[in-house]
């Protein structure tokens, strides 16, 4: 019989815990996926629908309290998914066999939050189900609503659940770097991971992810700016092309417009600019911190002794 040596004890591998400045990161993080998302789903529909979405709910002739009547339905609709989408998390909790618990919360006076957990341990694959069921859930019936009823509005409720989704995503991007054995216990404010000393990997910076966004963000923004401006003019002029406009002006998809001809010459950046920034932003991110993960395992591996 062979006795378990000091590296088969099972022991507290880390706290996924909401710090203060994780609530900021997330927030930052979360703004720039919402805008993202928006803009996708705005695209989708627009494609599909042969119009933008609208976004005036105040009857006609209501004066000067329509836009504010608009501002709160706004506000209305981007709660919207709260409820079921901490209800699909119960749902799948309840799936591997434990007990939801619901609450609501304020992150260090920062972020406001809602949450679904419970007393139950998930291994590393259970609980990434449980993480992602409510944004694959929604978005799958959701989208769909979207386009077959013409439903527009629905564009702002998706992507706020996408954006609500960013710390779901993250988790799970973390929980991925370790073994699929290592079991998981939740609770309201994070998640304790369990496992072997061998099975912890390289840490992964929430800075280090934030940051990677937004200055992704700034530089495809900006390098967008200028590839439209500057090369997007003199383009179209050496082909002979008088109006060329990329999305529709007024949206959040309107990325371009150039008119050149003898009796009109203008150049319009729209918010798509911010949009795309904002996209390849967090797409950037999230390539960096998975390349990250990765050299850190490989690492881990390395420096790990070989088994006798």
């Amino acid at each position: 019989m062979t006795a378990a040596t000091g590296d088969d004890r099972e022991t507290v591998l880390g706290d996924l815990e909401l710090t203060r400045g994780l609530a900021i990161q997330m927030s930052a993080l979360g703004t720039l996926g919402f805008v993202a998302a928006a803009a996708g789903f705005s695209a989708l529909f627009q494609a599909v629908a042969g119009h933008p979405a609208s976004f005036q709910f105040a009857p006609a002739g209501v004066a000067w309290w329509t836009d504010a009547l608009n501002l709160l339905v706004l506000a209305v609709l981007a709660t919207a998914f709260v409820v079921p989408h901490e209800l699909l998390h119960g749902l799948a909790i309840r799936y591997y066999g434990g007990r939801a618990r619901y609450g609501v919360g304020v992150a260090h006076f920062i972020l406001p939050y809602a949450y679904a957990t419970t007393d139950h341990e998930f291994s590393r694959n259970q609980f990434i189900v449980v993480l992602l069921t409510p944004l694959v859930v929604l978005t799958a019936v959701g989208v769909p609503a979207m386009l077959a009823l013409d439903w527009g509005w629905l564009i702002v409720p998706l992507a706020a659940n996408a954006a609500g989704a960013v710390a779901d995503l993250w988790m799970t991007l973390t929980l991925l770097g370790y073994p699929a054995h290592v079991r998981l216990e939740d609770h309201a404010t994070g998640v304790r991971i369990l496992g072997r000393p061998a099975d912890r990997p390289g840490s992964l910076s929430v800075t280090a992810l934030v940051w990677d966004a937004l200055s992704g963000a700034a530089v495809a923004a900006v390098g967008a700016l200028f590839l439209l401006a500057v090369a997007g003019p003199f383009v179209l002029t050496s082909l002979g092309v008088g109006s060329f406009t990329v999305g529709t002006p007024g949206t959040l998809t309107h990325l371009f417009s150039f008119v050149n001809r003898p009796y009109e010459i203008s150049l319009t950046i729209g918010p798509g600019v911010l949009a795309l920034g904002a996209a390849a932003g967090v797409a950037y991110a999230f390539a960096r911190s998975y390349r990250r993960r990765g050299r850190a395992s490989d690492a881990a591996a390395a420096d790990a002794p070989a088994d006798r």
